[in-house]
Order: structure tokens, then C-alpha cells, then sequence
């Protein structure tokens, strides 16, 4: 194994185990009760929900969770626009990890290069919407962004975007539910099957004046 790949999964295989144990200890429970309580008090929320989105990745919460939340403390109306600032903010992260790391070297630079091929072909915001719409992990799609060297801007951008629709189920989800329960957000599968149909929409357009436009046989 070269150095640098070693260097890369001792690197992930570190972080991964830190935030096991995070998950450990910290109760998604204890962690809504806590945000409940401050409701009332707007700064004091504030700064708690953007701790919660700023460590979320490392806790292995999916971030349709907090939008649940935020539906249910706040309503649909209230909550939306939250939830795709939270969004953004908490794919940060992951995406700063990847994307000011070296990444022309080792397995970083494997991973890194289907990414780049795609963004080459759709475009940085584009590209990141497409991801946002499909059924991937939000989190992986922030590494895969920050490896393929998207910019900040187009970054954020498309994370807004793109999770508009997963942030409309959350919120609504959240709004209508009496008793709390993080993590057990169940849309319905024909509202899956058009988020993620919108994504494919969204790629398939560059994706086709692409391929139509290469060289016989490139």
C-alpha cells in the first residue's frame, strides 16, 4: 500500500471510529428535548440547531431528521427555509474535509476521479443538484463534491436546491406528527420515485449532449 493511501484510510478509518462514539453518547432524544426547550428563546435555538447541523455528519443522523424537528416545533411555513439553510450548512463539513485535502494521490485520487468525469460533463451545480435529487446519502455526496474540487459557491448552491424537495417532505412530515419520533421519516414511495426522477431529469440533458457530441468512438 502506498503512503499516501495509507495516510488516507488510517485518516478515514480514525474519524469514522470518533464519530461512532459520538453517536454513542450523544441521544438524538436528549438532543430534540434540548432543542424543544429552546424554542421559545430564537438566539439561544439558533446557536444550538447550527451546533446540531455542524455535527450531525459525525453522528450518523440523517439530515431529513432535523427537518422533522423543525417542522414539528415550527410548522411548514417556518421551518422550510431552516431546514435548506441547515442544509448547507451541514454539508460543510464534510465537503471542506474532502475538498482542501490532497487528493491527487493515493485512493483519494481514485475516488476523486468519476466525480471530476461528471462534473466535467453536467457542471458544478448541476452536478451537486442531480446528486441531491438521487437516493444517495447526503453526506457522501458532500465527500464526493469536496473530492471532485467543486467550488464552495456551486456547493451550497445546488445542496439548496437540491434538497428542497427531501426538506418539503421533512417539514410536512414533522408538521403533522403528534408524537416525535427521530429518524422515522416514511414518505410516500411515489414522492420518492419523482425527487428522484427529477435528478435523473436534471443530468440527463448535459449528460445526453455529451455522449451525442463525442468523437465516434471516444
Amino acid at each position: 500500500m502506498e503512503p499516501a493511501t495509507r495516510r488516507q484510510v488510517v485518516g478515514m478509518a480514525t474519524l469514522l471510529g470518533l464519530a461512532g462514539v459520538a453517536a454513542l453518547v450523544l441521544s438524538p432524544e436528549a438532543v430534540v428535548g434540548e432543542l424543544e426547550s429552546l424554542a421559545t428563546n430564537p438566539l439561544q435555538f439558533g446557536i444550538a440547531l447550527a451546533a446540531v447541523y455542524l455535527l450531525r455528519p459525525f453522528l450518523f443522523w440523517p439530515v431529513s431528521s432535523i427537518a422533522v424537528v423543525l417542522g414539528y416545533l415550527y410548522g411548514p411555513v417556518a421551518a422550510l427555509p431552516l431546514a435548506l439553510v441547515g442544509a448547507g450548512l451541514t454539508g460543510m463539513p464534510p465537503f471542506c474535509l474532502t475538498r482542501y485535502a490532497r487528493s491527487d494521490a493515493g485512493l483519494f485520487a481514485v475516488l476523486a476521479r468519476p466525480g471530476r468525469q461528471v462534473v466535467d460533463v453536467v457542471g458544478e451545480t448541476r452536478g451537486v443538484v442531480a446528486a441531491r435529487l438521487s437516493p444517495v446519502p447526503g453526506d457522501a455526496v458532500s465527500y464526493a463534491a469536496g473530492l471532485s474540487e467543486v467550488s464552495v459557491g456551486a456547493f451550497l448552491l445546488g445542496t439548496v436546491v437540491g434538497e428542497v424537495p427531501w426538506a418539503i417532505v421533512g417539514v410536512v412530515a414533522g408538521d403533522s406528527m403528534r408524537t416525535l419520533a427521530v429518524g422515522g421519516v416514511r414518505p410516500d414511495p411515489a414522492v420518492l420515485v419523482a425527487i428522484v426522477a427529477l435528478g435523473v431529469l436534471v443530468f440527463a440533458g448535459p449528460a445526453y449532449r455529451h455522449f451525442r457530441d463525442a468523437p465516434v468512438g471516444e
